[in-house]
């Protein structure tokens, strides 16, 4: 019993020593680095100022993204992306003769075209044009992981909205980038010809609604002028009801059309352009807090090595 106390006081105290020293070594690793600082600072200062005057230097070398909402009409998502992957293989080719039967004569500058689906999985679902949409997600998702579902290209590329990002080492006008490109995209014989079938549709639908409408108006004001006040019947009630709503979801119907109508006038709408925006991505136009950091963790990194190796040579000797 006596031993065991003993033997276990020896092993407490080793372990309050060897704590005890461990936190002297980091309190003195401390302060021989605030020693340092202090005895270097001058260069450690120089060092600073001369890395925020390059960083200031690299960030006014700026990068510029164009940035692009389309919307796909008439089926039309699989041409899109077939479309600006003919574009990114171009770009690579350094085909400058394709470009500029584009319209597009310097693609100086041009480094990446990217699109990429704007998720949107609940319009993609609630779609009146794609009512089994939700049943189809259902579907593939029973034996897999719906996140993964929602990301993959077949889903995705069947979204509403999609954006493309070009990458540029300098500013473009409208005329010389953007504008060729969104031509280039209307470019379809085949969706021509859906876009103009599909516009006449929509303007027959609408004129049918109104005839239905008015026909509907006609009924109710025959009905009211007919009936004596206070004879309506149980179900004479509920056809009225019947017929009202009847009106008022081909009211919506016209609406919804004309609403989405606004963007059926080209096989590719875009939606919104952003031209010219400064890249700030990444490390792009951050230099000037990065550089400073940098030169002056390289120089005590430096310092470290060699000191470090002054005191291995002087082992080994």
């Amino acid at each position: 019993m006596s031993t065991n106390s003993q033997d276990q006081e020896i092993d407490l105290g080793q372990i309050g020593t060897g704590i005890k020293s461990f936190l002297n070594n980091c309190l003195n690793t401390f302060f021989d680095f605030i020693f340092f600082i202090k005895k270097k600072i001058i260069i450690i200062g120089l060092l600073f100022i001369t890395g925020i005057i390059a960083g200031v230097l690299l960030d006014n070398n700026h990068s510029y993204i164009q940035k692009m909402v389309l919307i796909p009409n008439f089926g039309s998502n699989e041409y899109l992306y077939n479309k600006i992957s003919l574009l990114e293989s171009k770009l690579k080719e350094d085909d400058k003769a394709f470009f500029k039967q584009i319209g597009i004569n310097d693609i100086e500058g041009i480094g990446k075209i990217e699109i990429k689906p704007i998720n949107g999985i609940y319009s993609f679902i609630n779609s009146k044009d794609n009512a089994l949409n939700f049943e189809f997600i259902k579907l593939m998702a029973e034996d897999g992981n719906i996140e993964k579902i929602i990301k993959e290209d077949i889903t995705s590329k069947n979204y509403y909205q999609h954006q493309l990002v070009i990458n540029t080492s300098k500013p473009f006008k409208r005329n010389e980038l953007i504008d060729p490109i969104l031509n280039f995209l209307q470019d379809s014989d085949h969706f021509d010809k859906l876009k103009t079938i599909y516009q006449n549709n929509v303007k027959t639908k609408i004129e049918i609604n109104n005839q239905l409408i008015n026909q509907i108006d006609g009924l109710i004001l025959s009905f009211s002028q007919n009936k004596p006040s206070g004879s309506v019947t149980i179900s004479e009630n509920s056809g009225i009801n019947d017929i009202i709503n009847k009106k008022d979801e081909l009211i919506k119907e016209n609406q919804y059309k004309l609403l989405n109508s606004v963007e059926y006038d080209k096989i590719i709408k875009d939606q919104s352009i952003v031209a010219n925006q400064i890249n700030t991505s990444g490390i792009n136009n951050k230099m000037k807090f990065i550089a400073p950091i940098l030169f002056v963790f390289l120089y005590l990194m430096g310092y470290w090595f060699i000191k470090l190796y002054k005191n291995q040579v002087a082992r080994i000797n």
